[in-house]
């Protein structure tokens, strides 16, 4: 995340914190407080007549403390921002403004024109009566007063990132303390105080306390009486809350801005509201630069919050600022393309005629050697059909048209004392009965036929011993047994491969 400057401008003092912008653990880099011109601001509005000097006051800060952020955003403390909390039905979060502006006028009985409306989202039931609603609230803020924290960020030279409401801030920077129990954090300044009740990360009440209330506007306001008001509006917004929600109670009281300094303030507020109060010491979730380690953390409190996340009353203006420079950005590169594009195209003049110069050469050596192609073309055709005709032919051979090859390869290689008595032969095979004299002449004539180039394989299925009677002894030498056997010869085929013509063949060295 960029660095920004979150910037508070109070009656007495401004107080400027440089720090990452709506980060996941966002870090502060320097706390810087400057005293504010004497009338230079007045219930959050910017004096014009002032606006020089503060702007003087502002940027001398800056240049003192070595600060060079441009980005700015401010956290304004008005009793002129109203706001109302409001249930809104079970929607969509992204549809939330929507119903918001279409309804504003029930809110609020207001000039809309000259307001600005923005919300902050509170909470969506789980459960209960409620669930799936949302508890959310809706803020109005004089456009006049916007306005003149835009002219002064352009007077100073910053660029706006948005503009928060204090009441947010304070959420903001102090939520992450509220567990179980509640807590309240009390803004103290010099014309206003801002009384919040946080439960569990979430927004009860929220209470702006004016101590100019039965005064003249440039009547001063004597600290005891603005005092008595706080304290007695402290009490009754404390006993509002428990009298609504009777099971709980506030656990602690935080105190923040410029009344923090004041122990009055403290000892006032712990004696009258018998609670455990202290002054606020750390923004959870946020760390602090070397730089900024000894800031007091109370006084600085709101502009950290704001930088936490704010409610988007000038967020647009950032968006817009981007979309100029996106705008501005697009012109430059399509010039640069433009620029690039002729350089490239006067480069690829030189190449382009040369390539024509040597497609014309090769068209020319093309017309020439066209004759020959036809004649290589008319060759292929007929080597193709000699192929075709030269494997129909061999589809309609049959083995057995050479099975006299295979019985002259028999008497050729068969001994002359072997009896064969029965022969037989299909397409695949032939199944031969022999007779001869002992094992061992069966065992050579079976080794014999599996040599045989005709056959492929040679199966024994029987070897028998027979016994010889009295008179075929006699003829034979006085033996008494014979050896008959049965074999099987597969003949060694091999079909016909079906040809390949030069198309198909020049197609699968395309594919490879």
């Amino acid at each position: 995340m960029a660095k920004m400057l979150s910037i508070e401008i109070g009656c007495s003092t401004t107080r400027i914190v440089e720090m990452d912008y709506q980060a996941k653990k966002p870090k502060v880099y320097k706390c810087v407080e400057v005293a504010t011109p004497e009338g230079a601001v007045r219930d959050g509005f910017l004096d014009p007549a002032k606006r020089d000097s503060l702007k003087e006051a502002v940027k001398g800060a800056l240049r003192a403390n070595k600060i060079r952020t441009k980005r700015v955003l401010f956290t304004i403390f008005s009793g002129k921002i109203i706001s109302r909390e409001i249930m809104l039905p079970s929607v969509k979060e992204h549809q939330i403004n929507a119903i918001i502006e279409s309804n504003v006028t029930e809110y609020f009985p207001i000039e809309l024109s000259d307001y600005k409306i923005t919300h902050m989202h509170i909470t969506t039931f789980r459960d209960g009566e409620n669930v799936g609603k949302h508890k959310v609230l809706v803020i109005a803020a004089e456009k006049l007063l916007l306005e003149s924290y835009e002219k002064f960020a352009e007077d100073v030279g910053l660029n706006i990132v948005d503009i928060d409401y204090a009441g947010n801030s304070v959420f903001q920077a102090t939520k992450q303390n509220a567990g179980a129990e509640a807590i309240m954090a009390i803004k103290v300044e010099e014309e206003n105080a801002l009384v919040t009740i946080i439960k569990q990360g979430i927004l009860v009440m929220q209470r702006t306390v004016n101590y100019n209330i039965g005064r003249q506007p440039d009547e001063p306001i004597e600290p005891e009486d603005a005092l008595r008001v706080l304290v007695g509006t402290v009490t009754r917004v404390i006993d509002f809350y428990i009298s609504n929600n009777e099971e709980n109670r506030v656990e602690q009281i935080y105190l923040m801005g410029a009344g923090s300094k004041e122990s009055r303030v403290l000892d006032m507020l712990a004696e009258q509201t018998q609670l455990p109060c202290r002054v606020l010491e750390n923004v959870r979730g946020v760390t602090f630069g070397k730089k900024a380690d000894d800031a007091i953390v109370s006084l600085y409190a709101s502009a950290i919050g704001a930088g936490i996340k704010s409610v988007g009353f000038d967020a647009e203006k950032e968006k817009e600022r981007h979309e100029t420079n996106y705008v501005s950005a697009s012109i430059l590169m399509i010039l640069l393309f433009i620029v690039a594009a002729a350089a490239l195209l006067s480069l690829a003049l030189v190449p382009y005629n040369t390539a024509l110069l040597e497609q014309k050469d090769l068209q020319n050596k093309q017309q020439q050697l066209e004759p020959a192609r036809i004649v290589h073309d008319q060759y292929i055709g007929m080597r193709d059909l000699n192929n075709q005709i030269q494997y129909g032919h061999k589809l309609t051979e049959h083995f057995n048209d050479g099975i006299l090859d295979f019985l002259a390869e028999l008497e050729e290689k068969m001994p002359a004392e072997v009896e064969m008595t029965d022969f037989s032969s299909n397409d695949t095979e032939g199944i031969m009965t022999m007779r001869v004299e002992d094992k061992e002449t069966a065992a050579g004539i079976i080794k014999n036929l599996r040599a045989f180039e005709s056959v492929d394989n040679v199966i024994v299925e029987s070897i028998i011993e027979e016994e010889l009677n009295a008179d075929m002894q006699g003829a034979i030498e006085n033996r008494k047994t014979t050896i008959s056997f049965t074999v099987t010869c597969i003949y060694r085929v091999e079909p016909p491969v079906a040809p390949v013509t030069a198309q198909e063949a020049a197609a699968n060295a395309q594919a490879e």
